[in-house]
C-alpha cells in the first residue's frame, strides 16, 4: 500500500510543478518510477510529441527507454504526470478518454490564480476518482470521492 499521494516527495511535486512552468503553454508530461517497497525513487521529464499544445503524448521511444531502465532496476512506472497550463488540477475529457493505464495513478498539474497544485487520481473507465487514503498500484482504491464521470 502506498499513500494516496502516492508518498509522492516535495521535490517531487516541485520538480512536476518546474517542468509545467517550463513547458507552458503546451502541457508537460513525464513518468513517476517506485521500487518494490511501492516508494517513488525517480521522475522522468517526458517530451511531449502531441502536435496540440493543450494534450500530451509521451514520446514512444522515450517510454520505452524510460521502462526498460526501470526494469532494469528492479523498479516499475507507477504514475505518469501532465500538466493543465491554463485549466485545473484534474484530469479534463480528452484525458479520461486517452486510455491511460488504468493501475498507474495520474498526477495533474494545474494552473490557477493562486499558483500550482499537483493532484493524485486514478482514472479507469473514463471516470477519473481523486485518491483520497492509502492505495495499492495494482487495484482499485478504497479510499476515493468522485471527481469527473
Amino acid at each position: 500500500m502506498i499513500p494516496g499521494d502516492a508518498g509522492l516527495p516535495e521535490e517531487m511535486r516541485s520538480a512536476m510543478i518546474a517542468h509545467a512552468a517550463a513547458a507552458a503553454p503546451r502541457e508537460a508530461c513525464g513518468l513517476v518510477a517506485y521500487d518494490r517497497s511501492s516508494r517513488p525513487v525517480r521522475l522522468y521529464r517526458m517530451t511531449n510529441v502531441h502536435p496540440d499544445p493543450d494534450r500530451f503524448e509521451i514520446s514512444p521511444v522515450e517510454h520505452f527507454e524510460v521502462i526498460q531502465e526501470a526494469e532494469e532496476r528492479g523498479w516499475r512506472i507507477g504514475a505518469v504526470y501532465h500538466s493543465h497550463p491554463r485549466g485545473p488540477a484534474r484530469p479534463s475529457p480528452a484525458d479520461l478518454r486517452a486510455g491511460l493505464d488504468e493501475d498507474w495513478i495520474s498526477f495533474v498539474v494545474g494552473r490557477r490564480p493562486g499558483g500550482w497544485k499537483v493532484a493524485p487520481f486514478l482514472i479507469r473507465k473514463e471516470t477519473a476518482r481523486r485518491l483520497a487514503g492509502p492505495i495499492s498500484l495494482t487495484r482499485a482504491p478504497s479510499p476515493y470521492q468522485d471527481v469527473l464521470s
